[in-house]
């Protein structure tokens, strides 16, 4: 009987030695998966960066112009965006064109002939070559004009190449993502615990040039396993009865736990391993803890793919969003050059190109105030402000720049009108129904769009609801459609313009102000929008103010007006509105100019001051100007037109300020109203 049980010993001892075999085969196993699915995300990063470059057509009209100050501009700037050490160009002769590079590789012109030419065949390749600062990660793609994305139907104007130097810097990055010690491959250390995984780097032949050696620790040791089971066969020496205990209660069942758990992955079996009293108890925690690593790190891949395809589905979509409107400006701007066009003719594409440039700027105003709710860098400023006239105020306009005959606009006040200001931020609730109304109107061919807003005292809300007999909304896509970058698609409205942003905005400047929003909605019938945000009156009562008059400037009188603008276009528009009225311009192209001129000439009667400009920008040289002349008014224009900008160029102290694109009228009217001319 003892000698059977020793022969079991034996038995579990090599049973034992096998699953631990088969544990690092497997360990291993998934370790190899895991790099090579790293290093295939971190490659199609590249390939999609260089495709994406290479179909450009100011880079097929470089391969003949040799434009350095454009390559150097446009295409340089991966270098420092995509931690690249090397870009260059060449002609499809195999002629370097130029090369851009980083102080840690000083070697050029060492593209391989032969890689040229099979590139010119291939459109698209990737390998490692030897050079004398190191091994480098070559990246390649023929240059084609934009409308050839695919590559097929032009011949190659042109080969492109971004090279990456595998140094320290490089293996520390990858050491980080994935938590492993990487080195060029020497020899397998088979004396360390660890999992390994050799990666061969091929040249464009296929012809390996060098490898990589990824270790990882291996933590899974069953030494306490094999100590009990020396134990117990030493133990039976003395007794059958001491070792039939121990044999069953600390080596049978456990083993068949980890059995269960390693064959299955039965949870209840590595619970019942780890209710095991004894070292059986550790080795089942080292098993959860494993467990909870690899699930851990199976949720960062999911999340590190999904990034990425987020990524990619957002610069698609800006892509298109952006050239849109931009292929509306080139198209009619090369249009207007036709000399037979009617008047109305001109008329027409001028509407269109102006429309366009206004699409252009609400979809950067999306992206960049998008941006700003992602890291929190936006807070609500709370004020007191009049809810009737902000609300008819947007009404009005919205009435205003319908261009829809057939759709019927309707505001719905509150029975009793509000006796105080309520304290909110006006500005965020004039945008969310701006939003709201506008996706009303561009989702209804025909029908009605009510506003309605009332007041909850028991609540201690206001709540507003934005009605419309629309295309509605089917009920499994009023989930998404408060994300980001989610639209309606509509084969009877044209109303897929935009980012889909507008909504997703919305609803983050809702919550921001403690509220909520809610849909209803019915394909075929119509939308209703409601949402709510805090009541809370304004102590002082509210008093009667008197409108504004609008009021009309005349011509100038030759005053001398100082422009500082650093962009020629910019300036070209600026001075032929102002000299149209009878002013007379002079320019400084930086904020160093505008002092020196403004210092040197007492005749100046106002500047209108850039804000971003070289060498010193427009806050700093308003500064500088106040210090010897505080009464010349300074009104500052911006390209910034965000309430944190315009608040800033406020507390500075400039005069007034106008947002870009400039508008004729409007500019005319702030520079008229500092000369007093009505």
């Amino acid at each position: 009987m003892s000698l059977c049980l020793l022969l079991l010993v034996i038995s579990l001892y090599y049973y034992m030695k096998v699953q631990e075999k088969n544990i690092y085969d497997t360990s291993n196993r998934v370790y190899k998966q895991e790099i090579n699915s790293l290093l295939k995300l971190n490659t199609e990063n590249y390939i999609s960066l260089i495709t994406e470059i290479t179909y450009w057509d100011e880079f097929v009209d470089f391969i003949s112009t040799k434009n350095l100050k454009w390559f150097n501009s446009s295409v340089a700037s991966v270098i420092d965006n995509y931690k690249v050490e090397y870009v260059c160009a060449y002609d499809t002769k195999g002629k370097l064109l130029t090369k851009v590079a980083t102080p840690k590789i000083r070697s050029s012109n060492f593209i391989p002939q032969d890689a040229i030419t099979k590139l010119l065949k291939k459109k698209l390749d990737k390998f490692y070559l030897q050079i004398p600062e190191g091994v480098v990660e070559v990246y390649g793609a023929t240059i084609h004009p934009s409308d050839d994305p695919y590559k097929n139907k032009t011949k190659p104007a042109g080969c492109f190449f971004m090279v990456r130097l595998l140094d320290n810097e490089y293996f520390a990055n990858f050491e980080k993502i994935s938590t492993s010690n990487i080195e060029f491959f020497k020899s397998i250390d088979k004396n360390s615990k660890a999992v390994y995984y050799v990666f061969p780097l091929k040249d464009y032949k296929n012809e390996t040039v060098e490898k990589l050696y990824f270790k990882r620790s291996y933590d899974i040791d069953f030494w306490i396993t094999r100590f009990i089971l020396i134990t117990i066969s030493l133990a039976l020496f003395l007794s059958w009865i001491v070792y039939y205990y121990y044999a069953n209660k600390w080596s049978r069942a456990p083993l068949s736990y980890i059995k269960s758990f390693l064959k299955t992955g039965d949870k209840a079996a590595l619970q019942a391993l780890k209710n095991v009293r004894g070292e059986f108890r550790y080795i089942g925690k080292l098993f959860e803890e494993n467990q909870q690593k690899t699930i851990e790190l199976e949720k960062s891949k999911l999340k590190a793919e999904e990034g990425e395809k987020l990524k990619s589905a957002f610069l698609m979509n800006l892509s298109h969003e952006v050239r849109t409107p931009m292929n509306a400006i080139i198209g009619f701007s090369d249009l207007l050059l036709n000399p037979n066009l009617t008047q109305e003719e001109k008329a027409e594409y001028i509407r269109i190109i102006h429309q366009s440039g206004k699409n252009l700027i609400e979809i950067i105003d999306d992206l960049v105030e998008m941006s700003k709710i992602e890291i929190n860098s936006i807070e609500p400023n709370i004020l007191p402000i009049n809810i009737d006239t902000m609300v008819q105020s947007v009404f009005d306009s919205i009435v205003i720049t319908n261009k829809n005959p057939k759709i019927d606009i309707k505001l719905i006040k509150p029975k009793r009108a509000l006796k105080k200001d309520i304290r909110t931020d006006g500005v965020k609730i004039n945008q969310i129904l701006i939003n709201l109304l506008n996706n009303a109107i561009k989702f209804t061919e025909e029908g009605y769009v009510i506003l309605d807003y009332d007041v909850d005292e028991v609540k201690k809300q206001i709540i507003f609801t934005v009605k419309d007999s629309g295309i509605g909304i089917a009920k499994e896509h009023q989930e998404k459609i408060f994300k980001r970058f989610n639209k309606i698609g509509s084969t009877k409205i044209s109303a897929n313009e935009g980012l889909g942003l507008g909504l997703a905005i919305a609803k983050a400047y809702i919550e921001m102000l403690g509220g909520s929003i809610t849909l209803t909605s019915q394909p075929g019938v119509g939308s209703v929008f409601s949402f709510n945000i805090p009541l809370d009156y304004e102590e002082a009562i509210r008093q009667t103010t008197i409108e504004d008059t609008k009021i009309n400037y005349s011509q100038g009188e030759e005053e001398l007006i100082l422009v500082a603008e650093d962009d020629n276009i910019n300036f070209a528009l600026i001075k032929k509105i102002l000299t149209s009225a009878n002013y007379n311009v002079i320019r400084a192209c930086d904020g160093v100019e505008a002092i020196k001129i403004a210092q040197e000439n007492q005749e100046i009667d106002l500047i209108l001051m850039d804000i971003k400009m070289p060498n010193l920008n427009g806050y700093e040289a308003y500064t500088k100007i106040r210090e010897f002349n505080t009464q010349i008014p300074i009104i500052a224009q911006t390209s910034y037109s965000f309430p944190e900008e315009i608040e800033r160029i406020k507390q500075i102290g400039f005069s007034d300020f106008i947002s870009k694109p400039l508008n004729k009228e409007k500019l005319l009217e702030l520079v008229g109203k500092y000369f007093n001319k009505a």
